[in-house]
């Protein structure tokens, strides 16, 4: 992996918590130092443009401010990142998936409790170097207890901020929670109407010529409507859910289209340590019908399907691959990825994931296309279960 994309998936992974994250540790103390310096020279700008002004006794202090002012910024910035990962050491991944990305006023203010506690550690350790760096300097010769007084006398101005600021991200992501609600709605009530009319005008007719194959569609259909009901009843719709939940639905699924087109076969293969592991609800779904719709209902012959659950590691990050491939028409007679199903779907790991999840679409082994969805590897917790 080169330097630029290392630093790029560093810079994506530094505003998160995560016990597994992407990106050496080097590159994190560089973007702390990086922040760190923006701050200083923004500080120096305000000095230049006559908003802050200080009283200059002798021709070096002024250098000595500035250098001790960067050393204090450097300070800050990596004890900061420091608290941060002392957090993820120490905290469980079903309590950091809550704080990243912040989702509610406690999580908003257990973010900003953390935040604060690197700020003071940062301000006693940089109080520390310039006492020593600086020994006798007028400027820095108050005591750390004094440096840390003064820094609380800003809590009232900095929880002002911190609260304006957190208000505005929780209503972006309350709206967007909202479209995205909507669109998952949108998507079932398109799934379901669809795909139940077809299945029983598919019973009604195995039932005149093939009773048999009526009673395996019915079977298949209701261990379908078992696994996909209680998601569709929820009051509201749920941002994850199970992934055992949802192979259980693909192959029930298949099943109804394999006893309605007995050339399918295929396969749903996942171990067993994953079916506790969170994704978003009808995402899986949604690839197996895309499968059966433009790869296989077109093709001629004997098919195959195959849905497939696996751990992946990339670096010292935990992923989920997700994948449904079939042996269909390929990208010549299939859908090229633009379509609404595939759109929605990238929209939606955009909005739960950032840049962390991603849908990907690729010519299969054996012909036809291979669906694949990566993700950040979580599970459901005891709550979300019951």
């Amino acid at each position: 992996m080169t330097m630029p994309s290392t630093l790029a998936q560093s810079w994506r992974s530094f505003w998160t918590l995560r016990k597994r994250r992407a990106g050496a540790l080097w590159t994190h103390i560089v973007i702390a130092a990086a922040l760190a310096l923006l701050a200083w020279g923004a500080l120096c700008l305000l000095g230049l443009a006559g908003v802050i002004t200080v009283n200059v006794p002798d021709a070096s202090f002024m250098r000595r401010l500035l250098l001790g002012m960067l050393l204090l910024f450097l300070a800050i910035a990596w004890s900061m990142l420091a608290v941060a990962r002392l957090a993820e050491a120490l905290l469980p991944d079903t309590m950091l998936a809550r704080l990243s990305p912040v989702r509610d006023w406690r999580a908003a203010a257990l973010v900003s409790l953390l935040l604060l506690a690197g700020l003071m550690l940062g301000n006693l350790v940089g109080s520390a170097l310039l006492a020593l760096a600086f020994p006798g300097s007028e400027f820095f010769a108050s005591s750390a207890l004094r440096r840390q007084l003064r820094v609380l006398q800003f809590l009232p101005f900095l929880g002002m901020v911190a609260a304006i600021f957190w208000r505005g991200r929780l209503q972006r992501q309350a709206v967007q929670a909202q479209a995205a609600e909507a669109q998952l709605r949108l998507l079932q009530a398109q799934i379901e109407p669809h795909f139940l009319f077809n299945t029983l005008s598919g019973v009604r007719a195995a039932m005149l010529s093939d009773p048999a194959r009526g009673v395996a569609m019915i079977d298949h259909l209701v261990d379908y409507l078992r696994a996909t009901i209680p998601q569709l009843r929820a009051d509201r719709a749920q941002l994850f859910v199970p992934l055992g939940s949802q192979l259980d639905a693909a192959q029930a699924y298949l099943g109804i289209i394999a006893a309605r087109m007995p050339r399918l076969a295929f396969r749903v293969d996942c171990p067993p340590e994953l079916r506790d592991a969170a994704i978003p609800p009808l995402m899986l779904i949604s690839l197996v019908e895309n499968a059966v719709k433009h790869g296989i209902e077109l093709k001629k012959g004997p098919a195959l399907i195959e849905v497939a659950a696996r751990r992946t590691q990339v670096e010292d990050t935990a992923l989920l691959e997700l994948s449904v491939a079939d042996d269909g028409l390929g990208f010549g007679g299939a859908t090229s990825g633009s379509g609404i199903g595939l759109s929605n779907i990238r929209e939606r790991l955009k909005h739960l994931y950032g840049g962390a999840a991603a849908l990907s679409l690729r010519a299969g082994d054996s012909g036809g296309v291979m669906a694949s969805i990566v993700l950040p590897l979580r599970f459901i917790t005891p709550e979300r279960k019951s």
